[in-house]
């Protein structure tokens, strides 16, 4: 019974220290909307509780949203997709394993984040 609880209490710690992470900038329940979708896909297996969300084209790992959170508000979201978990793994290697959500916006292409490009320095 105890080793029972005491798991019961890890997994809810864990799903709450996720979903922190996945939270949008809306105030109230929608800045919830994308980490309770992901909490609905994991249930039905597609992908794990921490993916890589993908928004317009731009990887964001689960490690890489502890430090920054995803600039993104529920009313621009248009679609939620869970990718094929063989096709991430392609894509991401074994990041992938945890599975791929792929969040379109409704921005304009003029309003998207390009990703920024750093430049490597030889030794």
């Amino acid at each position: 019974m105890i080793k029972f609880i005491t798991t019961a209490l890890l997994f809810a710690t864990i799903s709450a220290f996720s979903q922190s992470r996945y939270e949008l900038s809306d105030k109230g329940k929608d800045k919830f909307y994308l980490s309770d979708s992901i909490s609905n896909l994991a249930k039905t297996g597609k992908i794990t509780v921490q993916p890589i969300v993908v928004v317009d084209g731009i990887p964001h790992r689960f490690q890489d949203l502890e430090k920054e959170k995803l600039v993104l508000s529920k009313m621009e979201i248009s679609k939620i997709i869970a990718m094929d978990k063989q096709k991430g793994i392609s894509i991401y290697g074994t990041y992938g394993e945890a599975g791929v959500l792929i969040v379109t916006t409704n921005r304009s292409s003029f309003q998207k984040r390009v990703p920024e490009v750093k430049e490597m320095k030889e030794n």
